[in-house]
């Protein structure tokens, strides 16, 4: 079974080509407002490295947001792309999950995308990663009423911190994502969308793109 991980996300793009449980390659570089320029090239890349043909791809799966309104829009096109040419559905994943699902914390765990500098977008799991609460757009004061309540283990893009709780840098883990997706719902390519998870009007303004 032979899965291609696409996440163009966030800033850290990661794309992957995963066999079973080996990582036969995988590239995560930092490249801000250069998706459109190197994804496809990265993916020909680890298509080489793992010696397959595209051919012989059986997932295609993409991070489809929230984050980067620009870089998750080309993610997307992409991933929707290939699945057409390859007559193949798409698994779409959720960045503030994989994040979580990347820890491999054991309890209640939080997820944090900065939206703006005044919002932030953000996820709530348990120990299976199933949703405590509807990722949304949230304020600070939000996050931090939340994290009064739940006390979770806090990962995010960046080290930051959000009142008196820390947050912890997590980067993307295509292993472990893509084994927990993998028994996930699939949509036919002309149905993957991107999930912009839309800022409340009063926090709309510049987001990160």
């Amino acid at each position: 079974m032979i899965s291609l991980f696409i996440d163009t996300s966030l800033l850290n793009v990661s794309i992957s080509i995963i066999k079973d449980d080996n990582v036969l390659s995988l590239i995560q570089k930092d490249i801000p407002n250069m998706h459109s320029k190197y994804t496809t090239k990265f993916i020909k890349e680890v298509l080489d490295e793992a010696n397959v043909d595209a051919n012989d791809i059986d997932n295609i799966m993409v991070v489809n947001g929230p984050g980067s309104f620009t870089g998750v829009r080309i993610g997307v096109t992409i991933a929707k792309t290939y699945g057409y040419l390859l007559k193949k559905d798409i698994t779409l994943v959720s960045s503030l999950k994989s994040l979580a699902i990347s820890s491999q914390h054991k309890g209640i765990i939080m997820s944090i995308i900065p939206a703006n500098k005044n919002s932030y977008y953000v996820g709530l799991y348990d120990e299976e990663y199933n949703n405590l609460l509807e990722e949304k757009c949230v304020s600070k004061e939000d996050i931090i009423n939340i994290c009064n309540d739940y006390n979770p283990y806090i990962v995010s893009t960046d080290i930051n911190v959000i009142g008196k709780y820390k947050t912890n840098k997590q980067y993307q883990n295509p292993l472990y994502i893509v084994k927990y997706y993998l028994s996930k719902e699939k949509v036919n390519c002309h149905q993957a969308l991107p999930n912009y998870l839309k800022l409340p009007q009063a926090l709309e303004g510049k987001t990160n793109d």
